[in-house]
């Protein structure tokens, strides 16, 4: 069996511990021309990077997929044929973003799964490896913080926890939320989660 390149973390009482032991982080967002990365492509790509300090920096682009973006695509986004004609392709940004990624960042995302399959296959097409971050899924992070919750979407959660929306559907905006949600998931399930233990007291 080929080795997954989803390295999902999913022991979630250590989130915190993680947080504070200077991990760095990158949100991450992508909007699509459909549902299956085999077949559809990025139409943009957003980014937050931080650690237990906050954000370090943003990433985002608009990507030219070459081909039309359905209507339902458009109106869910707001990203139309016209926004990303003359855009740089997927091929012309993947260096800028892979540097910005770095590759021992933890990448943070929604349904990370889907996040990262089109990243992926995207990098494929160019001829690069797939990434092989540590990553996080809020949603299953959500899961487990709010197992009372009926609706676990990034929307509803942003509502919920009284996260500001300034553009939803938009690649950097949905990943600054995923970031912020991340953070309200930590602190929601404080009673769960492991304290760091002072080495040094041991000793």
């Amino acid at each position: 069996m080929a080795k997954s390149h989803l390295h999902l973390m999913t022991d979630y009482r250590r989130m915190k511990r993680l947080l504070e032991s200077g991990a760095v982080f990158c949100a991450l967002d992508t909007e699509t021309t459909g549902l299956k990365p085999t077949e559809e492509r990025i139409i943009e790509i957003g980014a937050v990077k931080f650690d237990a300090d906050g954000v370090i920096g943003t990433f985002s682009t608009l990507v030219n997929p070459r081909v039309l973006i359905p209507q339902f695509c458009q109106e869910l986004t707001g990203i139309t044929n016209k926004m990303v004609y003359g855009q740089k392709e997927f091929s012309e940004i993947a260096e800028d973003f892979l540097s910005f990624l770095g590759e021992d960042s933890i990448i943070i995302a929604h349904n990370a799964q889907f996040d990262l399959r089109f990243v992926n296959a995207e990098l494929e097409r160019t001829g690069r490896e797939k990434l092989y971050n540590k990553a996080i899924d809020t949603l299953r992070f959500s899961r487990w913080t709010y197992p009372e919750n009926e609706h676990w979407a990034l929307q509803f959660l942003a509502k919920q926890l009284n996260v500001e929306v300034k553009s939803a559907h938009r690649a950097l905006d949905d990943a600054r939320v995923c970031m912020e949600i991340f953070i309200h998931c930590i602190n929601d399930s404080i009673d769960r989660q492991k304290p760091i233990i002072d080495s040094s007291a041991s000793q």
